[in-house]
């Protein structure tokens, strides 16, 4: 090579040459862009709704879920969870706490089943996403709780409940409410998806073995006989430390202008308290006294 040979580099290449290669380069790149979306679409046309089993993976049944709404995952996990919220939820709270409660039509969703209905809350003392730990009866100690258990912040309609939940606490705090959110993903990372897609203002627990979610019924442990099994979970506690309220499913409950009826309904705040609903929970009480 002679001393007037130069280096082939884009610094080196005449000015119409460095603009072809960044035309180049950026081509390539929305070609690899295209394709992602284009494999993404292939696998979405190849396997429809209710082509997968229930045993399919936790992101392969998020997906499943998302599809039934017409909506395709983008991999942005809260972005996918916000619209999956908009399309599912049928309306969003804006007036007020009092008006809300004095509204005579509203109905709210009646509990599911629970084998733990009218018993003391089952205790638990899990690590939020900062290593401090957070105890059912510490929260519960005066004040209601609302408790949610989730299948992790890698699903975007599990991550919708916590998202609905945050945009009304504001009304669960004027009932002097606390909210937890309960998952085995571990603290760091909870803490590294916050960094990535944004926190919550109430705690989110790591529940890392499932010890909490089997005790409350949501979790069913692989067997010889039927594989692992994980529902979502949503539960008030009341102020005594009494579940009084459940509900259970493949996907999030999102109303919570049910869970608002329900503990203002505990606390003898609604205009009419049907008497047989606070004679279950005065029953409680006397079981767990």
């Amino acid at each position: 090579m002679t001393a007037d040979t130069k280096t082939d580099t884009p610094e080196s290449r005449s000015p119409d040459s460095r603009r072809e290669w960044s035309t180049q380069a950026f081509l390539g790149f929305l070609g690899l862009i295209s394709c992602l979306y284009a494999t993404m679409l292939i696998y979405h046309i190849a396997k429809p709704v209710g082509t997968v089993a229930e045993n399919a993976s936790l992101l392969e049944q998020c997906r499943q879920i998302c599809l039934r709404y017409g909506l395709i995952t983008t991999g942005n996990v809260r972005k996918d969870a916000e619209a999956y919220l908009e399309a599912v939820q049928s309306k969003k709270m804006t007036e007020g706490l009092a008006a809300m409660l004095a509204e005579s039509g509203f109905k709210p969703v009646k509990s599911a089943p629970h084998a733990l209905l009218d018993q003391q809350a089952p205790h638990f003392a899990l690590p939020d996403v900062r290593g401090q730990e957070h105890q059912l009866r510490e929260a519960g100690t005066g004040r209601p709780v609302v408790v949610v258990f989730y299948l992790g912040y890698a699903c975007s309609h599990c991550v919708a409940q916590l998202l609905a939940l945050d945009q009304d606490l504001q009304y669960f705090r004027e009932l002097g409410t606390d909210v937890v959110a309960i998952s085995a993903d571990s603290s760091e990372h909870t803490a590294e998806k916050y960094g990535e897609y944004g926190e919550f203002h109430f705690p989110v627990l790591a529940d890392v073995d499932n010890a909490v979610s089997r005790a409350w019924g949501v979790y069913r442990p692989a067997t010889e006989e039927q594989p692992e099994f994980m529902n979502h979970g949503t539960f008030i506690v009341d102020a005594k430390g009494c579940l009084i309220w459940a509900a259970q499913g493949r996907e999030p409950f999102l109303d919570n202008r049910t869970l608002l009826h329900v503990i203002a309904e505990s606390q003898g705040l609604l205009p009419e308290t049907p008497a047989v609903a606070m004679n279950d929970t005065l029953r409680c009480h006397a079981a767990g006294d």
